[in-house]
């Protein structure tokens, strides 16, 4: 049983959640935290606060869930899990982002595929959606209806939305009488229609499809059976696109580092290795990442060959390997010389050498940005019903702070 519901000496569950907050988040990297939406924050501690009192709690517990409060370290998908499965309402913050996050949405899957297997009585008040930011006119969607019924009546809230109402100080009134509304339907329906504690579903987003990618993460590197000596079997799968270059406790495939900082750029992201590739790179910026141990396989250097010869400049070569390690170091970066001379040859821009995880996250946004202005600068023009990647815009207020091309 999750530990939020142990049960104490009456027999009554201690510590519950009473509320998972789901908001526009960026998608994680494993072991670093989450990155923090300071209004969401507030918006967080000042429910939690206004709860309290409501359901009597005492003012040190944590009622709600917010996953830029757990631990560095933390096996973030896995509290997720466990979050889901525990709260009792379900608040998600709506956004023109929040419903084209996969993460977001994974987070409301989830937790209706928990209400379905767990039937309460009033179980749509277990959802309890709150207006963040507002929707433009062309994207107006039936679910924002619930948001809005909080406050019919508070016009600034049907208009501009609650994050609007947390930054100004001339609405503060109408921040905390919605506060208050959401805060009292969610002691309501914990007290008169708990939600018991049933396991919710690993809350795991969908791949994009291949014709809706805006961005492409192309791996390089051989399977199990074409690894030669020299380099460690053990960080290869049957899949190319599983590479694991990284020696780290619990690193996860490069192609996935680079997946999660693309999202968080706000690009739909999709993971192809060179053998099917395809015409993708024709009309999309993407970083091609290059295991040294390619060009040591039987024939596989004259496929890299092939895919670098035609490499367009919106298309980022980066090499990685771990130079911590020292039984694959050396041989590595030689053969990182050898990919550094073929592009070379073939009149390439260089690319980039990451020899460690924190360098490599660390590096990643900065490629991918750099791959969305040449992509800008120098791809041909398409007729709009082709554009593969968003146009120019100014970032909303729930995207991120990362430049947004």
């Amino acid at each position: 049983m999750h530990p939020a519901y142990q049960a104490g000496a009456t027999g009554q569950p201690t510590g519950q959640t009473y509320f998972f907050l789901s908001y526009a988040h960026l998608s994680p990297l494993q072991g670093l935290a989450p990155d923090p939406d300071l209004e969401v924050q507030q918006f967080f501690g000042d429910l939690s606060a206004q709860l309290r009192p409501l359901v009597g709690a005492a003012p040190e517990h944590r009622v709600g869930f917010l996953d830029t409060e757990l631990p560095p370290g933390t096996d973030w998908n896995e509290a997720r899990t466990l979050a889901l499965s525990a709260a009792h309402v379900f608040v998600p913050l709506y956004s023109a982002t929040y419903f084209k996050n996969a993460w977001t949405q994974s987070e409301l899957e989830s937790f209706r595929a928990r209400l379905k297997a767990t039937p309460v009585a009033g179980s749509h008040r277990h959802i309890q959606p709150v207006l963040w930011d507002p929707l433009p006119p062309w994207e107006q969607r039936p679910e924002v209806a619930a948001a809005l019924a909080v406050a019919p009546e508070i016009e600034a809230y049907q208009k501009d939305g609650l994050r609007a109402l947390s930054r100004f100080s001339m609405y503060r009134d109408e921040y905390r009488n919605v506060l208050a509304r959401v805060a009292a339907e969610i002691a309501d329906v914990a007290t008169h229609h708990p939600l018991p504690p049933s396991p919710a579903p690993p809350p795991t987003p969908e791949p994009i499809p291949r014709d809706q990618a805006q961005f492409v993460v192309v791996v390089a590197a051989p399977v199990r059976a074409e690894v030669s000596s020299g380099a460690d079997p053990e960080d290869y799968t049957d899949d190319a696109t599983q590479w694991r270059p990284f020696h780290d406790a619990d690193a996860l495939p490069a192609a996935e580092y680079v997946a999660s900082s693309a999202e968080r750029l706000n690009l739909a992201t999709y993971v192809t290795d060179v053998p099917t590739v395809g015409n993708l790179l024709d009309t999309r910026p993407a970083v091609l990442l290059i295991d040294p141990w390619y060009i040591d396989g039987a024939g596989l250097d004259r496929e890299l060959a092939g895919v670098l010869r035609v490499l367009p400049p919106w298309a980022i070569p980066v090499i990685a390997f771990d130079a911590a390690d020292r039984r694959t170091a050396d041989q590595g970066a030689r053969l990182a010389g050898r990919v550094e001379d073929m592009l070379q040859q073939m009149d390439r821009p260089p690319a980039r050498q990451l020899r460690g995880l924190a360098e490599f996250v660390s590096d990643m946004p900065r490629l991918i940005s750099e791959a969305r202005r040449q992509y800008l600068k120098n791809a041909p023009m398409f007729p709009s019903h082709q554009l593969p990647s968003p146009r120019l815009r100014l970032p909303t207020g729930d995207q991120s702070s990362e430049p947004t091309f």
